[in-house]
């Protein structure tokens, strides 16, 4: 078993590449039981977000492996304790982004009655609201629909049934 461990590539640094003197193998693995747990507890103080600190430390085991395999770490936890902060600094800055530049809505038109109409579809459940645009907005038949959503024609038509008198009753 050890000797399996040993020769496992996640878990050791590779030889080098031009054929010199074997480097001293470094085994991630006791890296990460050794420093994995403060390295959470240092991205979840920065993110604020204890799930997203658990995915910076994977992304910088996974960016030291490959420094390790390309011989430029000269100490893997200062690496990674570098990496961590990078990281965890890099996602707050790209949610900032997103959170000033967010995506607008889509409408379909600018007629007041049909964004009427729109807003009630849009609150339709997903499957109704899918069959209703894919029958009235792109024109397909039942069947058509029936294989786009790749469901009988009949589930079609009484989802259609469905949706159409949550329709009426709304716009009524």
């Amino acid at each position: 078993m050890i000797e399996q461990a040993a020769q496992d590539p996640l878990l050791m640094r590779s030889a080098p590449r031009d054929g010199g003197c074997q480097a001293p193998m470094i085994d991630v693995g006791a890296l990460y039981a050794e420093h994995a747990d403060r390295l959470r507890q240092l991205a979840a103080a920065i993110t604020l977000d204890r799930w997203l600190a658990e995915e910076v430390v994977n992304d910088a085991f996974a960016g030291l492996y490959a420094a390790l395999a390309d011989e430029v770490v000269s100490s893997p936890e200062a690496y990674l304790q570098r990496a961590v902060v990078n990281r965890s600094v890099s996602v707050l800055r790209r949610r900032g982004t997103v959170k000033r530049h967010p995506d607008p809505v889509a409408r379909p038109v600018i007629d007041p009655e049909i964004d009427e109409t729109w807003d009630v579809v849009a609150a339709l459940p997903p499957v109704e609201r899918a069959a209703v645009v894919l029958r009235y907005w792109l024109d397909l038949s039942e069947r058509d629909i029936a294989d786009r959503l790749e469901c009988p024609r009949g589930t079609v038509k009484s989802t259609l049934h469905r949706a159409l008198g949550r329709l009426r009753e709304e716009l009524s």
